[in-house]
């Protein structure tokens, strides 16, 4: 009993070291990108509406251009990855994920990634953090 009780009261308090700091959303994403050691730009503020967002921001991760948007709602951020299209344009090479209420979009706009090993590196930034 006294075993059961110590590890439950154990879990309590570890959890939340495990879980992390409980940040959510474009800062989070952001300092997910830094932490795995990517290069990271400057973020600005990005016309949320034309993505039908509440918050976007866009910048550039490794030279690859990167817009991040925030939903209201899981619904909203699944028709914001269709969205991403209108951003991407007509870039040859471009992906947008979607993980709760945020969407990652990215573009080789510059045409640097010729095997896409860069795209593939930071959607596997953005998926590992969905797994923490």
């Amino acid at each position: 009993m006294k075993t059961r009780l110590f590890l439950a009261v154990g879990l309590w308090v570890a959890l939340p070291l495990v879980s992390g700091c409980g940040k959510k959303g474009i800062s989070a994403e952001l300092a997910a990108f830094k932490d795995a050691g990517r290069s990271v730009s400057e973020f600005v503020d990005a016309d949320a509406s034309v993505m039908q967002a509440k918050r976007c921001q866009q910048g550039t991760i490794d030279k690859m251009s990167v817009l991040l948007c925030e939903y209201g709602s899981r619904d909203a951020a699944s028709s914001g990855v269709r969205s991403a299209a209108q951003w991407a344009g007509e870039c040859g090479t471009w992906l947008a994920l979607q993980r709760d209420k945020v969407v990652f979009a990215v573009a080789d706009r510059a045409e640097l990634d010729e095997n896409g090993k860069t795209v593939a590196a930071l959607t596997k930034v953005f998926r590992r953090q969905a797994k923490k």
